[in-house]
């Protein structure tokens, strides 16, 4: 599966998660959630998979793993995931830092999810911390402005950073 197919997928679990959010809970709607969080669950194990070779991978694997504690799994589709792949994610996340593989989009990134959501990250068995060249006040700081056309192919993680009104609209 591609990451552009991986990003069509998020997207239409998005979808039905918001559509499932305002309708009265029934049976039927927490079985399709139940569905889409096993879905979602599968989507970030290929991205913990990939994430070594493709670093769009780790970014959205990242963040999904971010956003399963930041985020209600009833608004995000995304609940328990699976601890090997997050530690997979966590581990490959550790490498890019030592090999200095990272761009700037992944710092600023991660600088936003450890300093607004720090306990995400320590509640992670593996989290070891950061090297403070990456994760620091200096790095701080979102960009001004970003491809908001290009963040829309980027599944839910593409939807979340879009939502923020920090970015200047081009």
């Amino acid at each position: 599966m591609t990451l552009q197919q991986l990003g069509d997928q998020e997207t239409e679990l998005c979808l039905k998660t918001i559509e499932l959010a305002n309708q009265p809970q029934t049976q039927e709607t927490r079985n399709t959630l139940e569905e889409i969080c096993i879905e979602y669950k599968k989507i970030h194990q290929v991205y913990a998979d990939l994430s070594f070779i493709e670093i769009e991978a780790l970014k959205r694997g990242l963040f999904i793993q971010w956003y399963a504690l930041s985020t209600a799994y009833w608004l995000s589709g995304i609940a328990e995931l699976n601890n090997e792949s997050k530690n997979k994610v966590l581990n490959t996340l550790y490498q890019y830092i030592d090999l200095k593989k990272f761009d700037k989009e992944l710092i600023w990134m991660l600088n936003y999810y450890y300093t607004e959501w720090r306990w995400v990250f320590e509640s992670w068995e593996t989290f070891g911390g950061f090297d403070i060249a990456i994760v620091n006040d200096q790095n701080n700081e979102l960009p001004h402005i970003i491809d908001r056309e290009a963040m829309k192919l980027r599944g839910q993680m593409g939807r979340y950073w879009n939502s923020l009104n920090v970015f200047n609209k081009p």
